[in-house]
Protein backbone atom coordinates (compact mmCIF):
# COMPACT_ATOMS: atom_id res chain seq x y z
CA UNK A 1 0.00 0.00 0.00
CA UNK A 2 2.87 2.36 0.74
CA UNK A 3 4.13 1.90 -2.81
CA UNK A 4 0.83 3.09 -4.29
CA UNK A 5 0.97 6.20 -2.14
CA UNK A 6 4.63 7.01 -2.81
CA UNK A 7 4.46 6.73 -6.60
CA UNK A 8 1.83 9.51 -7.07
CA UNK A 9 3.59 11.68 -4.48
CA UNK A 10 6.94 11.37 -6.24
CA UNK A 11 5.32 12.02 -9.64
CA UNK A 12 3.53 15.09 -8.32
CA UNK A 13 6.74 16.46 -6.79
CA UNK A 14 8.57 15.92 -10.07
CA UNK A 15 5.85 17.69 -12.09
CA UNK A 16 5.74 20.67 -9.73
CA UNK A 17 9.52 21.13 -9.79
CA UNK A 18 9.66 20.87 -13.60
CA UNK A 19 6.81 23.28 -14.22
CA UNK A 20 8.10 25.94 -11.84
CA UNK A 21 11.58 25.92 -13.37
CA UNK A 22 10.10 26.11 -16.88
CA UNK A 23 7.91 29.10 -16.07
CA UNK A 24 10.72 31.01 -14.39
CA UNK A 25 12.88 30.30 -17.43
CA UNK A 26 10.16 31.68 -19.71
CA UNK A 27 9.79 34.77 -17.54
CA UNK A 28 13.56 35.29 -17.64
CA UNK A 29 13.57 34.93 -21.42
CA UNK A 30 10.79 37.52 -21.75
CA UNK A 31 12.64 39.92 -19.44
CA UNK A 32 15.86 39.40 -21.43
CA UNK A 33 14.01 40.05 -24.71
CA UNK A 34 12.49 43.25 -23.35
CA UNK A 35 15.87 44.41 -22.08
CA UNK A 36 17.60 43.55 -25.36
CA UNK A 37 14.92 45.45 -27.30
CA UNK A 38 15.91 48.57 -25.39
CA UNK A 39 12.78 48.95 -23.28
CA UNK A 40 13.13 50.17 -19.74
CA UNK A 41 11.21 47.51 -17.82
CA UNK A 42 10.63 49.88 -14.92
CA UNK A 43 9.07 52.68 -16.99
CA UNK A 44 6.86 51.35 -19.79
CA UNK A 45 5.13 54.74 -20.19
CA UNK A 46 7.86 55.72 -22.65
CA UNK A 47 6.43 53.23 -25.18
CA UNK A 48 2.84 54.53 -25.09
CA UNK A 49 1.87 56.48 -28.19
CA UNK A 50 -0.30 59.54 -27.62
CA UNK A 51 -3.50 59.39 -29.62
CA UNK A 52 -4.54 62.87 -30.73
CA UNK A 53 -7.90 64.25 -29.80
CA UNK A 54 -10.41 63.11 -32.44
CA UNK A 55 -13.88 64.14 -33.52
CA UNK A 56 -16.28 62.01 -31.45
CA UNK A 57 -19.97 61.69 -30.80
CA UNK A 58 -20.99 62.87 -27.33
CA UNK A 59 -24.29 63.19 -25.52
CA UNK A 60 -25.40 66.78 -24.96
CA UNK A 61 -25.28 68.01 -21.35
CA UNK A 62 -29.04 67.72 -20.90
CA UNK A 63 -28.98 64.17 -22.31
CA UNK A 64 -31.48 65.05 -25.04
CA UNK A 65 -29.44 64.10 -28.10
CA UNK A 66 -26.03 63.19 -29.44
CA UNK A 67 -23.77 65.58 -31.28
CA UNK A 68 -20.34 65.60 -32.84
CA UNK A 69 -17.70 67.21 -30.66
CA UNK A 70 -14.75 68.91 -32.31
CA UNK A 71 -11.26 67.92 -31.10
CA UNK A 72 -9.90 69.97 -28.24
CA UNK A 73 -6.49 70.46 -29.83
CA UNK A 74 -5.06 71.12 -33.28
CA UNK A 75 -2.93 67.96 -33.51
CA UNK A 76 -5.43 66.39 -35.90
CA UNK A 77 -4.49 68.82 -38.67
CA UNK A 78 -0.90 67.60 -38.75
CA UNK A 79 -1.65 63.88 -39.17
CA UNK A 80 -1.00 61.93 -42.35
CA UNK A 81 -3.66 59.56 -43.68
CA UNK A 82 -1.85 56.54 -42.22
CA UNK A 83 -1.51 58.23 -38.81
CA UNK A 84 -5.21 59.12 -38.87
CA UNK A 85 -6.17 55.49 -39.51
CA UNK A 86 -3.84 54.37 -36.71
CA UNK A 87 -5.42 56.87 -34.30
CA UNK A 88 -8.92 55.67 -35.21
CA UNK A 89 -7.87 52.03 -34.84
CA UNK A 90 -6.40 52.73 -31.40
CA UNK A 91 -9.56 54.55 -30.37
CA UNK A 92 -11.85 51.78 -31.68
CA UNK A 93 -9.89 48.52 -31.32
CA UNK A 94 -12.89 46.32 -32.20
CA UNK A 95 -13.15 47.86 -35.68
CA UNK A 96 -9.92 47.98 -37.63
CA UNK A 97 -9.72 50.24 -40.66
CA UNK A 98 -7.22 49.75 -43.45
CA UNK A 99 -6.10 52.49 -45.79
CA UNK A 100 -6.54 51.50 -49.41
CA UNK A 101 -5.68 54.72 -51.23
CA UNK A 102 -6.44 58.41 -51.73
CA UNK A 103 -7.81 59.53 -55.07
CA UNK A 104 -8.83 63.10 -55.77
CA UNK A 105 -11.07 64.22 -52.92
CA UNK A 106 -11.87 60.69 -51.68
CA UNK A 107 -10.17 58.43 -49.15
CA UNK A 108 -10.74 54.74 -49.82
CA UNK A 109 -10.79 52.62 -46.66
CA UNK A 110 -11.60 49.00 -45.91
CA UNK A 111 -12.85 47.18 -42.84
CA UNK A 112 -11.81 43.55 -43.49
CA UNK A 113 -13.66 42.21 -40.44
CA UNK A 114 -16.86 44.23 -40.10
CA UNK A 115 -19.05 41.91 -38.02
CA UNK A 116 -18.67 43.94 -34.85
CA UNK A 117 -19.64 47.16 -36.65
CA UNK A 118 -22.51 45.73 -38.68
CA UNK A 119 -24.00 43.23 -36.25
CA UNK A 120 -23.02 44.10 -32.68
CA UNK A 121 -22.92 47.88 -32.22
CA UNK A 122 -26.58 48.54 -32.97
CA UNK A 123 -27.81 51.11 -35.46
CA UNK A 124 -26.86 54.10 -33.30
CA UNK A 125 -23.38 52.75 -32.53
CA UNK A 126 -22.68 52.02 -36.20
CA UNK A 127 -23.99 55.44 -37.29
CA UNK A 128 -21.87 57.19 -34.67
CA UNK A 129 -18.76 55.21 -35.63
CA UNK A 130 -19.23 56.03 -39.33
CA UNK A 131 -19.72 59.71 -38.44
CA UNK A 132 -16.55 59.65 -36.37
CA UNK A 133 -14.53 58.09 -39.18
CA UNK A 134 -15.90 60.47 -41.81
CA UNK A 135 -15.39 63.62 -39.75
CA UNK A 136 -11.84 62.65 -38.80
CA UNK A 137 -10.72 61.47 -42.23
CA UNK A 138 -12.20 64.55 -43.93
CA UNK A 139 -9.86 66.61 -41.74
CA UNK A 140 -7.10 65.45 -44.08
CA UNK A 141 -6.15 68.08 -46.62
CA UNK A 142 -8.26 67.82 -49.78
CA UNK A 143 -10.45 64.92 -48.55
CA UNK A 144 -14.20 65.53 -48.74
CA UNK A 145 -15.48 61.96 -49.10
CA UNK A 146 -14.72 58.63 -47.46
CA UNK A 147 -15.46 55.42 -49.33
CA UNK A 148 -15.80 52.52 -46.91
CA UNK A 149 -15.55 49.00 -48.26
CA UNK A 150 -16.81 46.25 -45.97
CA UNK A 151 -19.38 43.47 -45.83
CA UNK A 152 -22.66 45.19 -44.96
CA UNK A 153 -24.96 43.99 -42.24
CA UNK A 154 -27.99 44.92 -40.18
CA UNK A 155 -26.57 48.18 -38.84
CA UNK A 156 -24.17 49.54 -41.48
CA UNK A 157 -23.68 49.43 -45.23
CA UNK A 158 -20.59 50.17 -47.30
CA UNK A 159 -20.47 53.19 -49.56
CA UNK A 160 -19.19 56.70 -50.02
CA UNK A 161 -19.93 59.10 -47.17
CA UNK A 162 -19.43 62.80 -46.54
CA UNK A 163 -20.13 65.08 -43.59
CA UNK A 164 -23.55 65.79 -45.10
CA UNK A 165 -24.59 62.22 -44.28
CA UNK A 166 -24.34 63.05 -40.57
CA UNK A 167 -26.10 66.44 -40.37
CA UNK A 168 -28.30 65.36 -37.49
CA UNK A 169 -25.21 65.13 -35.25
CA UNK A 170 -24.19 68.78 -35.74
Amino acid sequence: MKRYFLLPLISLSFLISCSSSESSGAEDAIADTITQAGFDTLDMSKTIVNVPSLWKVEMEDDGSKERLEKPSDSALASLTAVQMIQALNESYPDIQLQMDHLSGDTAYLAIPESTYLTQQTGSTGAFNYLATVVYNVTELKGVKYVHLNFKGGDHAVPGTYSRDNFKRLR
